[in-house]
């Protein structure tokens, strides 16, 4: 598990948007299209099939909100920070 300093640092680190609420990370994206917002849930669900760490996907339209968190453990660790890191790519 990562320690709230360690979480504070990823967030800092992250591009801007990242938060921590409610106990995950979140981030909401915005794009010019729904087409668009699918395209990256897209990308985004092959980057989690690939480390097998799924996120909590939100679609409204053109906005895509990602909520991180380890279930298994119930709380953010190094998979949620890592998988906020290649979402950002």
């Amino acid at each position: 598990m990562s320690s709230n300093e360690e979480i504070k640092r990823a967030i800092e680190e992250l591009d801007s948007g990242w938060e921590l609420r409610e106990g995950k990370f979140v981030k909401s994206f915005q794009f010019p299209s729904f087409m668009k917002a699918i395209e990256f849930v897209n990308e985004v669900a092959k980057i989690a099939e690939k480390v097998n760490h799924h996120p909590i996907i939100t679609i409204n339209w053109n906005t895509v909100k990602l909520s991180l968190k380890s279930f298994d453990v119930g709380a953010i660790t190094e998979r949620d920070i890592n998988l906020a890191k290649e979402t950002e790519k």
